[in-house]
């Protein structure tokens, strides 16, 4: 593309960045052009400036690269190492191999349904049980089977409504429709689902 045809942009959306706070982060844009039926990923070092009004702003650098996002993703899925020390081993059979290969939704959607399962099985719950009910009862505050009654009632409320938050936002939609989703933002809502099976596994039986 001549610079001409890039500088009709339809639309931009950053999906994310690097060394954020700083003074040269690093983001990463998904682009639409006009004169193109194809996203673009732009990855860009941004160095932070004023504008007109002393206002405090992130101005796009010549430092960067842009890919078709087609063979971003392809990149992605070849060559990038995914991290597998601090994932659980249980997130890692079931859905690194969606990640891989594109299938975001199935990938997030997998690695929530664990959490269902497991909860299920640890405190013998019937098979009816499903989803935000099943949580909500397993980590009652008051008297939930894998409540931790270490903490404070606060602190215990608070973990109910994140680990049941989490999965009526994150994994419920994945079930009913389609949604937009790419490999950072897929990634990011795995690494939630691995720390919540893992203190899962950690939680012990309240009779």
């Amino acid at each position: 593309m001549n610079n001409e045809v890039e500088a009709k942009i339809e639309y931009q959306k950053i999906i994310g960045e690097a060394k954020p706070g700083s003074y040269q982060p690093v983001r990463f844009t998904r682009v639409k052009y006009k004169a193109s039926s194809e996203t673009h990923i732009d990855i860009r070092q941004y160095q932070r400036g004023y504008d007109d009004e002393g206002e405090s702003k992130f101005f796009p650098t010549r430092k960067g690269v842009r890919f078709l996002e087609r063979e971003f993703n392809r990149v992605i899925r070849e060559y990038t190492l995914l991290p597998t020390t601090y994932v659980h081993s249980k997130i890692i059979d079931k859905s690194f191999s969606l990640l891989q290969s594109g299938e975001f939704e199935s990938a997030v959607f997998q690695a929530f349904k664990t959490i269902e399962i497991d909860i299920r099985e640890k405190i013998s719950a019937d098979s009816e049980e499903i989803g935000v009910k099943l949580i909500r009862r397993a980590f009652n505050p008051e008297n939930g089977k894998l409540t931790d009654y270490k903490l404070p009632i606060a602190e215990r409320e608070a973990f109910a409504n994140y680990i049941a938050g989490a999965f009526g936002y994150y994994k419920n939609p994945c079930s009913h429709r389609d949604i937009e989703m790419d490999f950072i933002s897929a990634f990011d809502r795995i690494v939630v689902a691995s720390d919540l099976l893992k203190i899962i596994d950690k939680a012990k039986i309240n009779e």
